[in-house]
């Protein structure tokens, strides 16, 4: 056998045990694992696409360590993942994305805003996997996925929000979320570890909700400019994004005051905020309106109007594409294993197309159109 040079990915996932027999074992656990995670970096999301990709990529395959002339069939990873001992995979691939950050000084700065999203796996319990639900640590910029861990069901997130604030690095992050994570022992244990929150307010905190909502009553809805309050007198900082696209015009508002501050018992709370949307047709003049509401623990001087609305948008573009769920139920079942890392397609390559694994150039070739004519540089 040719021996293979040192590749980072590579001995990393060689660390996990192979539950696979000996008898009619072809291909090394770790090539098989490493051709998955860069199938799925390049958006082949089904054993077929994957296995059909890989057979065009010789030279990716002789970097892997595939020996054989032919790289393996999707019929051999589906059964290699089935046996896969899934948390520890899981374990590996975030050590390895998390190393990959440490050694790129210039993505720093992409990870200042994370999203803590939950998401139920449909197409996993119909496979009969017993993980159904999970909680992920995304970053807003790159959709990388720093950690995440299992959960029961959804209603279990909340204890387990704050257990997953252990397993990343708090400090100078700003954490994202949804409302059912809005709780004071959340809060408290982010702003606990030294760094701070953007949060919606809804129904499930009827209190601080019903304060946010008659602060912002006595707002005229047309101010697109800093103002202040008509009954407190109190700065109101405002900013305002008109896009068109597709037909329709979208207006996004949001106007925050820290008149709040002094009279909500609630752990570092800075600023509470409305967040106004309007989505106009325009071929019928249709119109649909939203209004939101939501507290931080940045101070105005560290987040103005404006970057609270980005903030915002960033976790709702995450809930959005940092999950590819939807397409795992118009193919074959995919295992755990794979469901559990499902941001590869996103893991900041598309962004920064030479992501450095301190190495050696390998072409993908023309994969997809986000994706052509990428090189990705591993360790060889």
């Amino acid at each position: 056998m040719t021996k293979r040079k040192s590749c980072h990915l590579l001995d990393m996932l060689a660390k996990l045990k192979d539950r696979r027999k000996d008898k009619g074992k072809r291909h090394p656990l770790e090539s098989i694992l490493a051709l998955v995670v860069i199938g799925l970096m390049c958006g082949h999301k089904g054993y077929t696409s994957i296995a059909t990709w890989a057979r065009s990529q010789p030279a990716l395959a002789k970097a892997l360590g595939f020996t054989h002339k032919k790289t393996p069939a999707a019929s051999t990873i589906h059964n290699l993942f089935k046996k896969l001992d899934v948390v520890a995979l899981e374990e590996t691939l975030t050590q390895w994305v998390n190393t990959v950050i440490k050694g790129r000084p210039d993505l720093t700065h992409c990870f200042d805003a994370v999203a803590i999203d939950g998401k139920t796996m449909r197409a996993s319990q119909k496979s009969g996997a017993l993980t159904s639900h999970l909680l992920s640590v995304v970053s807003h910029e790159l959709g990388v996925t720093l950690t995440q861990q299992s959960v029961s069901d959804k209603t279990n997130e909340i204890p387990v929000s704050t257990e997953i604030l252990k397993a990343f690095d708090v400090s100078g992050k700003v954490i994202t979320t949804d409302a059912l994570l809005t709780q004071r022992t959340f809060c408290y244990a982010i702003i606990e570890r030294e760094g701070d929150y953007v949060l919606p307010v809804k129904d499930n905190q009827p209190d601080l909700l019903d304060a946010i909502e008659k602060l912002f009553q006595g707002v005229p809805d047309t101010l697109s400019d800093d103002t202040t309050h008509p009954i407190l007198g109190e700065p109101i900082h405002i900013h305002e994004t008109v896009e068109k696209s597709h037909g329709r015009l979208e207006t996004r508002c949001l106007k925050a005051s820290t008149s709040l501050n002094a009279y909500l018992d609630w752990p570092g709370i800075t600023q509470v905020f409305q967040y106004r949307w309007t989505d106009k047709n325009l071929n019928t003049g249709e119109e649909t309106h939203k209004i939101h509401y939501g507290i931080t623990s940045l101070k105005p001087e560290a987040a103005s109007a404006e970057r609270l609305l980005t903030l915002r948008r960033g976790h709702w573009s995450i809930e959005n594409k940092s999950h590819w769920i939807q397409y795992l139920e118009k193919m074959p079942p995919l295992s755990d294993a794979v469901l559990y890392h499902k941001s590869w397609q996103q893991c900041g390559i598309q962004h920064y197309p030479y992501y450095d694994l301190q190495g050696i150039q390998l072409s993908l070739g023309q994969s997809n159109i986000s994706l052509q004519n990428l090189n990705l540089q591993l360790t060889l």
